[in-house]
């Protein structure tokens, strides 16, 4: 049992944060924060802005370009860990935004910056096993409700926003979500967590190192698993996390970063919505086409890590 990709949508907060307007906060500056992470803009949500608002416009975008209805998804899964409420899940909302009538099966999924690599690898999992015609798949943050804004070497990573992508069932194993490979390791809960009172603690240095390690093992094991060679892959996205981290891996994986699509420039790290973010700008600038072959390698807190690979 194949799929295809049928919609994708994003949505973006209106406000934009630039380096500058971190200088009248923080003690850093433009190149500072540019040279290390390649940061440039990110968007922030309204204080009554939720992470399932986003979701949901970003939902409903994919579902105007698939030009299908909401009762034609019959099943939500989406990535987020920074959802105001700790229930009901954020698809569920994501189910009443959207006008839903049918009772479908909505759940999210908590495995941070692989969040949506997760959400992918689920979604492929029920489409292998026949189980449903039509998924929304949906990576949703708002990390600024996470961030300590007193420390400058987490507060400037990151930004909200949410993309979303719909499959749907096809008698093709070449399109849509063509493999999906995840990989978790609990012992490397201290380098990259959520403290009691929901902000984020972060090793850099450690979580630089398994970044660069982690997300070239997973890239290199879902192609040869998927016996793909990567002379057939068109575009890297990898999670945006670090313009650094983005070339490391890279030149691990031997890609030149002309088939890399970063966004990390214009968005910063928006977690489990990064993916998706990076792929919709993909495709509304025209520079994805159809037909073309998408790796996707990430990693995050948990330690999680994994890949995907989608042909458009």
């Amino acid at each position: 049992m194949g799929n295809r990709l049928i919609g994708y949508g994003s949505y973006l907060p209106e406000k934009t944060f630039t380096n500058a307007d971190f200088e009248k906060i923080l003690d850093t500056t433009d190149e500072w924060i540019t040279s290390r992470t390649g940061m440039k803009v990110r968007h922030f949500a309204r204080e009554d802005e939720t992470v399932a608002d986003m979701a949901a416009i970003a939902a409903q975008r994919a579902i105007e370009k698939a030009n299908i209805t909401a009762d034609d998804i019959d099943l939500i899964i989406v990535a987020s860990v920074s959802a105001e409420l700790d229930f009901p899940s954020v698809a569920t909302q994501i189910q009443e935004r959207l006008g839903m009538t049918k009772n479908q099966p909505a759940f999210d999924v908590r495995a941070a910056c692989t969040g949506y690599i997760y959400a992918l690898h689920c979604a492929h999992a029920f489409f292998t096993a026949g189980m449903h015609q039509r998924v929304l798949v949906v990576g949703a943050e708002k990390m600024t409700r996470m961030v300590d804004w007193t420390d400058r070497s987490t507060a400037v990573l990151f930004g909200d926003g949410a993309g979303a992508m719909i499959f749907e069932h096809s008698s093709s194993s070449y399109t849509g979500i063509i493999d999906t490979v995840v990989f978790s390791d609990g012992t490397g809960f201290g380098m990259l967590h959520g403290t009691d009172d929901r902000k984020l603690s972060m090793n850099g240095p450690e979580t630089y190192k398994k970044a660069v390690t982690l997300m070239p093992e997973a890239a290199k094991y879902i192609t040869e698993h998927a016996g793909i060679s990567a002379e057939n892959i068109d575009w890297i996205i990898p999670h945006q996390a670090n313009q650094r981290i983005i070339e490391s891996a890279a030149a691990r994986l031997g890609f030149p970063m002309e088939k890399i699509i970063m966004t990390v420039d214009k968005h910063a790290n928006t977690s489990g919505a990064s993916g998706a973010l990076a792929f919709a700008h993909g495709m509304d600038t025209g520079i994805i086409k159809h037909g073309q072959l998408i790796l996707y390698p990430a990693f995050g807190s948990g330690l999680t890590w994994g890949a995907a690979l989608i042909r458009v």
